[in-house]
C-alpha cells in the first residue's frame, strides 16, 4: 500500500466533495486527528478506509494501491508457529514430495484418525486453542502419512477426506490467531483433498473458510467473485436439496454479503443475505455437524444482515434486528454467537450506551476470553467504549481495556 498514495487521494475526494477535514470526521466517524495523520501519509486499518469510503461515496477498496508494506520488527509468532507451519507447508526438495517427517510409530488407523479429527474440532469449537497448538501440527502430519499409505479405493478416499477435514479445521484455527496466509495454504490443502472425492460441500467449506481469512486480508473484491462464482456452481435444487447441501451454497454467499458490507456496498450485501435466507428457511432450523463441522439455518442470514447494519452505521436497525431474532430455531455455533454479540455492543455503543456495551464486552471476556483475545474487532469497539465516556472510565471499562492490551 503506498501510503503518500493513499493520502492524496483522501485529500482529492475530500476537496472533491467540498468538505473540510473536520466534517470528513464527522461524516465518518473518525477524530479529527486520525483524518489529518492519513493525509499527511500515516497509515490505518481496512475498518478506517471503511468508513471513510461511507462518508466519501466511494468503495472501501478505492483507497487501496499495491506497494511494498512499512519494515518491522521479526515477529515471535514465527517461531511459537514453527510446528505447525512445518506440518502444513512443508519443505520440498528435488523428489518433488512435501517431507512431512516422521509418523508416529503406530500402524495406521483410519478410526483413530477419525476419532482424532472429531476431538479437534470439538477443542476448535470450544476456543481451546492453546491445546490445538499443540494437538494440530502431529495430527497433520499423521493425516499426511494416512493419504500416502492408501493410495487406492475406499481407504483412501476416507483418508482424504479427513485430511480435508481436518486441514479445514485447521485452517479456521489459524485465521482466529491471525496466521492467514499459512491459513490459506492449509485450507488449500483441503479444497484440494474434497474435490479428488467429489466431496463438494467439504469443498464448498474450504472456500468459504478462504474467503474468511481473504476478507482479513482486506481482499475484499477477490472474496465477492470467488464466493459469487463457487455458489454459482453449488446452487442446489432447492426441493430436492440436503441439509449439506444448503449449507455450503448458504455460507457462500453470506460470504460474498461480507465482503460487499465491508466494500461499501450495503445493497448488494443485503441481497445475499436475503438470497441465503432461502436456505435457512427451507431448513427451518439450525441445522449441527454439517460438512466443515457448519451449523446452519434461519440464524446465519439474519446475524448477517444486523452487522451490514453496524457496518454501514445503522445501529439502531442493527439492534432492531437483534431483539427480533426468532425463537424455537435451534442454537448457533459459538464463535458466530460471539461475533454477533461484538456487532450488538458496537450497536450499543454507537446509540449512547456504553455501559450495555461494556456488559456485553466483559461477559465475553469472562465466558470466551480464549477467543475474545484474538479478536480486533473486539479492541476496536473497547477503544470505541473508552472514547465515548466524558468522564472517568468505569472499573469494568478500565479492566476489559487492560485484557483486551487498549491503552486508557
Amino acid at each position: 500500500m503506498h501510503e503518500a498514495g493513499i493520502s492524496d487521494r483522501v485529500r482529492e475526494l475530500r476537496t472533491r466533495r467540498g468538505l473540510t477535514q473536520e466534517e470528513l470526521a464527522e461524516r465518518a466517524g473518525l477524530s479529527l486527528a486520525v483524518v489529518k495523520k492519513l493525509e499527511q501519509g500515516g497509515t490505518c486499518r481496512m475498518e478506517t478506509y471503511h468508513q471513510l469510503a461511507r462518508a466519501l461515496g466511494v468503495t472501501t477498496v478505492w483507497f487501496v494501491s499495491a506497494g511494498s508494506p512499512e519494515p518491522t520488527e521479526a515477529n515471535v509468532d514465527d517461531v511459537v508457529l514453527a510446528d505447525i507451519r512445518s506440518a502444513i507447508n512443508p519443505p520440498v526438495g528435488f523428489t518433488g514430495k512435501p517431507l512431512y517427517g516422521t509418523a508416529d510409530a503406530e500402524h495406521p488407523d483410519l478410526a483413530m484418525l477419525a476419532r482424532a479429527v472429531q476431538s479437534v474440532a470439538a477443542k476448535y469449537q470450544a476456543d481451546q486453542y492453546d491445546d490445538l497448538a499443540a494437538i494440530v501440527p502431529a495430527l497433520v502430519r499423521s493425516a499426511h502419512h494416512h493419504v500416502d499409505v492408501y493410495d487406492n479405493g475406499d481407504q483412501r478416499r476416507e483418508a482424504l477426506r479427513l485430511r480435508a477435514d481436518l486441514t479445514g479445521v485447521a485452517g479456521r484455527y489459524l485465521i482466529q490467531i491471525r496466521a492467514h496466509d499459512l491459513a490459506l495454504i492449509a485450507l488449500h490443502t483441503s479444497l484440494r483433498d474434497a474435490l479428488e472425492i467429489g466431496d463438494l460441500p467439504l469443498a464448498s467449506a474450504a472456500v468459504s473458510s478462504q474467503a474468511w481469512a481473504m476478507l482479513r486480508q482486506g481482499r475484499l473484491e477477490e472474496v465477492e467473485r470467488l464466493c459469487v462464482e463457487t455458489a454459482d456452481q453449488v446452487e442446489p435444487r432447492m426441493s430436492k436439496a440436503t441439509a449439506d447441501e444448503l449449507s455450503a451454497w448458504g455460507y457462500l454467499l453470506l460470504k460474498a454479503s461480507a465482503a460487499a458490507s465491508r466494500n461499501n456496498r450495503a445493497p448488494e450485501a443485503l441481497e445475499y443475505a436475503r438470497t441465503a435466507a432461502t436456505a435457512g428457511a427451507r431448513l427451518g432450523h439450525q441445522h449441527e455437524d454439517l460438512a466443515g463441522h457448519r451449523n446452519f439455518g434461519p440464524l446465519n442470514s439474519i446475524l448477517i444482515m444486523a452487522e451490514i447494519e453496524v457496518l454501514d452505521n445503522h445501529p439502531d436497525k442493527a439492534l432492531r434486528i437483534a431483539k427480533e431474532l426468532p425463537r424455537g430455531v435451534g442454537t448457533i455455533k459459538t464463535s458466530t454467537w460471539n461475533r454477533h454479540r461484538l456487532d450488538v455492543a458496537r450497536a450499543r455503543v454507537r446509540t449512547g450506551d456504553a455501559s450495555k456495551a461494556t456488559d456485553i464486552m466483559t461477559g465475553l471476556r469472562v465466558r470466551h476470553g480464549e477467543w475474545l483475545r484474538y479478536q480486533q474487532y473486539g479492541r476496536d469497539i473497547t477503544r470505541e467504549i473508552l472514547g465515548s465516556r466524558p468522564r472517568m472510565p468505569s472499573r469494568e471499562m478500565l479492566d476489559l481495556a487492560d485484557f483486551m492490551g487498549v491503552e486508557q
